[in-house]
């Protein structure tokens, strides 16, 4: 019979360990009955959790979790924060608008839809309350957009500089193209802004951003000489 306190192995029917002196009979059958108790405890949990409906398995695996501990807990909602916060950075494109250049790209939105409306929203704001207001008719997208569908991607801008009711953009990136309906007249070559920025001159009128010059701003093309504020077209300028 081993000693449950000290490991020596005395012969069968020994009461005391003949090593160590401790009664091997009472201690064993404590130990016996210990185990027996916590066995019978076990049971009786799992038919209590089966008659009220709940799986022993699931009763099991909370008794687990309230033994997991807390740091474990706090670093699980650190992860979930951290990836919160890329998600946004992702979707959110990891900048914020300037208000002047959100009225810069709604601007170029509203020429790809041909959204008359939009645009003159951005441009004659006088004259879009009056059409909100019933006082003046909608005038058609064509007496404002010189072509009949216009090809717009990818449009970055930069703000350069904003002061009171003043505020200057410059197009660093995308493209912008215009075609004809009947394909008749050819598209125009388009323009990258990328490689020829372009700048957005913005004034406020009743607190909204206005595009003060929307047939430079929406040119589909790149501007002769790449001059920015020279004639169009030069060549009706010679000789005069």
């Amino acid at each position: 019979m081993i000693c449950p306190n000290c490991g020596y192995q005395n012969p069968e029917g020994r009461r005391y360990c003949e090593e160590c002196g401790e009664r091997i009979a009472e201690v064993v059958q404590e130990r016996t009955l210990s185990k027996r108790k916590t066995a019978r405890e076990a049971a009786r949990l799992r038919r209590e959790a089966e008659k009220r409906g709940i799986d022993a398995e699931r009763l099991e695996r909370r008794r687990t979790a309230r033994r997991t501990k807390p740091w474990m807990g706090l670093l699980l909602l650190g992860v979930l924060v951290v990836l919160a916060v890329v998600l946004a950075l992702v979707l959110g494109g990891g900048e914020r608008l300037s208000e002047p250049e959100k009225a810069v790209h709604d601007f170029f939105k509203a020429i790809q839809k041909r959204d008359i409306m939009g645009y003159l929203k951005l441009t004659d704001l006088g004259y879009y309350q009056a059409v909100k207001a019933g006082e003046a008719e909608e005038p058609p997208a064509q007496a404002y957009m010189n072509y009949d569908h216009y090809e717009v991607r990818d449009i970055r801008t930069q703000l350069e500089a904003q002061e009171g009711d003043y505020a200057r953009v410059r197009l660093v990136g995308g493209f912008l193209r215009g075609f004809w309906q009947d394909d008749i007249m050819p598209p125009s070559p388009g323009v990258d802004f990328a490689v020829n920025n372009r700048t957005v001159e913005l004034f406020k009128q009743d607190g909204k951003w206005q595009i003060k010059d929307p047939v430079k701003t929406g040119y589909p093309d790149v501007y002769p000489e790449g001059v920015e504020g020279g004639s169009e077209f030069p060549e009706t300028e010679e000789g005069l």
